[in-house]
């Protein structure tokens, strides 16, 4: 009888799961949708390609920094962001993942 118990107590005990960490409330943890298969840094552009989905692109320089919303500058997978001439170096972040350094 004492082993019909432990085997019913060990098959209850295998369908439970762990319930998921949460993050402190208030706090959003954004994920990395995007990859980026590609990326360049011309004179006065960055160009990106990517694959996933994507909302926001950030590019910081020494000098400064430009925040775009995807819609604005992707077609098809390719992003063309403007920046001022000669800007060196540049760091791309796009949504959260992590950045990117062109130019160094």
């Amino acid at each position: 009888m004492v082993l019909l118990g432990l085997i019913a107590l060990y098959f209850a005990l295998q369908g439970r799961k762990e319930p998921p960490a949460s993050s402190p409330q208030g706090e959003a943890s954004p994920t990395c949708q995007a990859r980026v298969w590609a990326a360049t840094l011309g004179y006065q552009e960055v160009r990106l390609q990517l694959e996933g989905q994507a909302s926001l692109i950030r590019l910081a320089w020494p000098q400064g920094g430009l925040e775009v919303e995807t819609p604005k500058v992707c077609s098809a997978g390719e992003c063309r962001v403007p920046i001022p001439p000669g800007v060196r170096p540049v760091e791309v972040r796009v949504d959260a993942c992590p950045p990117i350094r062109l130019g160094e």
